[in-house]
């Protein structure tokens, strides 16, 4: 039921709130589809602009750094001046201009460079191999993978996106090539050197962004939404307008089609009605009654492919024609339906009367009026016969007798010649209960 009362809302749009609503709903639709996609694009570009930039930044980070361990394989390692804080018991000496420097090993001066850079960049920095014994310099599983790459030319870097204690990092290696004066100390390895680079301001940066576009898109999403709304709810009033009248003038056809449907209905007469093509489109009860046609036996048919003879001669009679069919008149009448401007006709409509009662009525009161004025005269002649008859028997004078039998006579002739002459119905009182018809003179 409330399935049906939604349906019956949303299907009969009076309200011009209701139209505009129904209206708006597939550009809403359309407008968060739209919003989605662009925001989810401009997220994906974000994320591949920053994964871009992290790699450029990772990989001069990568370049920047490696430049040391360069420059110590062509000068023979890594020296620093002894001072009172610093002394050395490296075999590995220098004097320069007076002041004595010692070699420091490459292992402890690295860790020392990295725990600076951590501590002032806010990066950090790890050189490890697949073949490191050191647990400090041993590789992790993404290091691991990472380096297996670089052996077996998979890669010739690698990043990926991690989080460290709730904190975003991009993590960046890239193979060391051993050569030069880095093989006197080490034998060949599978090196690498990754790099760890904090990036929650940037994501606080790029979410910035993000959040930008949204609320520019959002915004002119809305004003869009907002101007169509408007131009809508204007359409909706005049087409909720119309629809009411439409509604209104729908009602109105159905109570006069249920009218004319009640008023056909109760025609006696049998009434059929016939489309230009010869097709029987409707017949009505009386058509039913008066000939025990039911209307699928007719309706939706040509009169031709018609079978009942009798019928098909009535619905083919001309307007004016009595057709007697079972000892009944039934009289023909046409009427022909036009367009308004009386130019395109539509049809025929076939009024069959049934006349018996009316003919046999007719007759009865002719009958009547010619027995009730024949009667009298009749009468005379029959009382005059006798008379005459006795007086030519006693050679008596019968001229005035003749005389009134040839007036009688006349009188007859003159109530035939009346009827011969009807030209219009009259009726008058015969009895309390009867009427004949009028054969006087008017």
């Amino acid at each position: 039921m409330a399935l049906g009362r939604i349906k019956s809302w949303l299907f009969s749009p009076e309200n011009p709130f209701k139209l505009s609503l129904m209206l708006s709903l597939p550009l809403i639709a359309v407008l968060l589809i739209l919003f989605y996609s662009v925001i989810h694009w401009n997220k994906k570009s974000i994320e591949d602009i920053q994964e871009r930039n992290m790699l450029l930044y990772a990989q001069s980070l990568f370049q920047h750094i490696i430049q040391s361990p360069l420059w110590r394989g062509d000068h023979s390692g890594y020296f620093i001046e002894i001072t009172e804080h610093i002394t050395g018991s490296s075999p590995r000496r220098l004097n320069i201009m007076g002041k004595d420097y010692v070699r420091v090993a490459p292992s402890i001066y690295t860790a020392r460079i990295g725990k600076l850079v951590k501590k002032r960049a806010a990066y950090s920095f790890h050189i490890t191999s697949l073949e490191s014994l050191n647990q400090a310099n041993r590789p992790d599983s993404w290091e691991i993978q990472a380096l297996n790459d670089f052996k077996y030319h998979i890669k010739k870097d690698a990043l990926t996106r991690v989080v460290f204690g709730n904190v975003p990092y991009y993590r960046y290696m890239a193979p060391i090539k051993l050569e030069g004066a880095c093989l006197s100390c080490h034998a060949p390895i599978t090196a690498g050197l990754s790099i760890d680079i904090p990036i929650d301001f940037s994501d606080r940066l790029y979410a910035s962004q993000l959040k930008r576009s949204a609320l520019s898109f959002a915004t002119f999403g809305v004003f869009i939404l907002l101007f169509v709304m408007a131009i809508t709810i204007y359409f909706s009033k005049r087409i909720s307008d119309s629809f009411r009248a439409i509604k209104k003038l729908n009602s109105r056809l159905e109570e006069l089609s249920a009218k004319n449907k009640r008023m056909l209905e109760s025609i006696v007469d049998a009434i059929a009605v016939i489309g230009t093509n010869n097709v029987v489109e409707l017949i009505n009860p009386g058509f039913t009654n008066l000939l025990g046609v039911k209307p699928e036996e007719v309706v939706g048919k040509t009169i031709d492919e018609i079978k009942n003879s009798e019928l098909k001669e009535l619905l083919l009679s001309p307007s004016g024609k009595e057709v007697i069919v079972r000892e009944r008149v039934l009289k023909v009448s046409d009427v022909d339906v036009f367009d308004q401007e009386g130019i395109l006709k539509y049809g025929v409509i076939k009024i069959i009367h049934d006349a018996t009662e009316e003919k046999l009525a007719a007759a009865m009161e002719l009958a009547g009026a010619t027995a009730h004025e024949v009667r009298q005269p009749l009468t005379i002649i029959l009382n005059l016969i006798p008379l005459i008859r006795d007086k030519i028997a006693n050679s008596e004078d019968a001229t005035s007798e003749f005389s009134m039998l040839e007036e009688q006579c006349g009188r007859i002739n003159d109530i035939i010649n009346r009827m011969l002459n009807i030209t219009r119905y009259r009726r008058r009182p015969y009895t309390d209960e009867l009427s004949i018809f009028d054969l006087t003179d008017e």
